[in-house]
């Protein structure tokens, strides 16, 4: 049996005493107390307090906080972590390819980077259209992604979270969701570009 020491505010204790009684003996009082810190303590930890939810294996890191994007009228979340940064306004300029994906490439700090289309990429249609841009690993590389508008940083924390239905790709690490929206929340390394 481990032993600790618990100190309680004295307007805790003062509650405590007087809900038993003066009668109640210090003893009681004491098991009492240990009762309800052995239940604090084997209480399962919330799910909502940690993203370390998503499916067994996958490759989303736990994180503080997720950006939000919309693809195609879908709400989407990458831990920030996985994103360099947001650019807009770059030239995209077409070249040939053979992947359905690739838009063109732009000149994002000095190098050649691929530009993808975010509906396609994400399994919608194709977004035509190249407003925001997320600047993200993708099989070893830096990619740019399109997508309709970024929402903004959501805290993890505050969101449940659930495993998506077995038919979802495999860059769909994990559902989460508010009272405003559903979110996938992706990560890009297994985007396969």
């Amino acid at each position: 049996m481990r032993r600790f020491t618990v100190s309680l505010p004295d307007e805790v204790y003062q509650d405590l005493t007087r809900l038993c009684g003066e009668s109640v003996p210090p003893s009681s009082l004491q098991q009492m107390i240990r009762f309800a810190v052995q239940s604090i303590l084997a209480r399962p930890q919330p799910e909502n307090d940690a993203v370390e939810r998503a499916l067994p294996g996958a490759s989303t890191p736990a994180a503080t906080d997720l950006l939000v994007f919309e693809v195609d009228g879908a709400s989407y979340g990458m831990p920030i972590e996985l994103v360099e940064t947001v650019a807009a306004g770059l030239e995209v300029h077409r070249v040939p390819s053979s992947s359905p994906t690739l838009v063109g490439v732009a000149v994002f700090r000095g190098t050649l980077t691929e530009v993808h289309d975010g509906g396609l990429v994400l399994g919608g249609g194709p977004l035509g259209r190249t407003s925001s841009l997320l600047a993200v690993p993708s099989s070893g590389a830096r990619v740019l992604v399109t997508v309709d508008t970024v929402a903004g940083l959501t805290h993890a924390h505050r969101l449940d979270w659930a495993s998506p239905p077995s038919s979802a790709p495999r860059w769909a690490s994990t559902l989460a969701w508010n009272d405003e929206r559903v979110i996938t929340v992706v990560d890009p390394r297994a985007f396969n570009l």
